[in-house]
């Protein structure tokens, strides 16, 4: 575990001359916590019952254990199809959230799961098949990796929010939520630092663009993306299976809603934990729990 100190953030605004206002402003302070990404399918019952589940990734079996007695007592609004509840499956990506409750104590909760295609080739068949836009990005230089930050070895990923033009052109630009990992210090220098990520992405993010099919200039205005930027000094394998079925140290900051959010229940919540370096998730899904406080109680 690295450790990142108020001085070494003394260090980087001396060198590179950093002045107020160069960063994003730090919106709340982050939490040191412990994460997993588990992935597997759900089928849901025409009452909007858990009628069957398989999880693909190989878990300990305390942890399958826990999610066994969890994912039985989920409760869906029904699927509807030409006005009737139907049966329907659909992929599902849990994450795992494990906060210290005392010395070498910890308390684990499901804190977030989300019931979207994750891989390109599934959203987009998924989007054409619900006759929803399809927004593919173009091949785009990654953002810039902090030099400070790389130097010191620190890792770390943004969760951004994009709202395109209907030319496929980014109109707007908002760092939903940003995490390190594996690095511990004091919160001024570890929120620093995510602040120096954030302006990265977003920094580059302006410049991205996309190509738009199956849409019409009114239904493209309406298309917003999520997408992760991932800073890593790992091998591309290594980025993908970091934090799938093995617990990953974070500092985490809080999910924030960009301005030009609407009030959608349908919209999936999605946090900076929950997705791979190069998945995106895009519109809405009808698969929604009747109540997501089952997500936050202890396993």
């Amino acid at each position: 575990m690295r450790l990142l100190q108020a001085g070494v953030l003394a260090l980087w605004l001396a060198c590179t001359g950093a002045q107020a206002g160069t960063a994003p402003a730090e919106q709340g302070s982050g939490e040191s916590v412990l994460t997993m990404r588990v992935d597997g399918e759900l089928t849901i019952g025409t009452q909007g019952e858990v009628e069957a589940y398989a999880l693909r990734t190989e878990l300990t079996p305390d942890i399958q254990k826990m999610l066994d007695k969890a994912i039985p007592k989920w409760a869906f609004v029904p699927i509807e199809q030409d006005g009737k509840p139907v049966r329907a499956k659909t992929p599902m990506r849990i994450t795992l959230v494990a906060r210290e409750i005392g010395e070498q104590k910890y308390e684990v909760k499901i804190d977030n799961v989300i019931f979207s295609p994750l891989t390109k080739e599934d959203r987009e068949a998924a989007e054409r098949a619900a006759g929803k836009a399809v927004a593919r990005m173009n091949r785009l230089p990654f953002p810039r990796y902090p030099q400070e930050l790389m130097l010191a070895g620190i890792e770390g990923s943004v969760l951004l929010r994009l709202r395109l033009n209907p030319d496929g052109s980014v109109a707007d630009v908002f760092a939903e939520q940003s995490s390190l990992y594996n690095v511990k210090g004091s919160r001024r220098a570890l929120d620093k630092a995510r602040a120096l990520l954030e302006k990265s992405a977003t920094d580059a993010a302006r410049k991205w663009t996309y190509s738009v099919e199956n849409a019409s200039a009114e239904q493209t205005q309406d298309i917003d993306v999520k997408v992760p930027v991932k800073y890593s000094l790992k091998g591309p394998d290594e980025i993908e299976r970091d934090g799938v079925g093995v617990w990953r140290y974070e500092y985490r900051g809080p999910r924030l809603d960009p301005p030009w959010k609407k009030a959608d229940d349908m919209e999936p919540i999605v946090g900076v934990s929950d997705l791979n370096n190069g998945e995106m998730v895009s519109g809405n899904t009808p698969f929604r729990l009747r109540d997501r406080s089952v997500l936050n109680q202890a396993l």
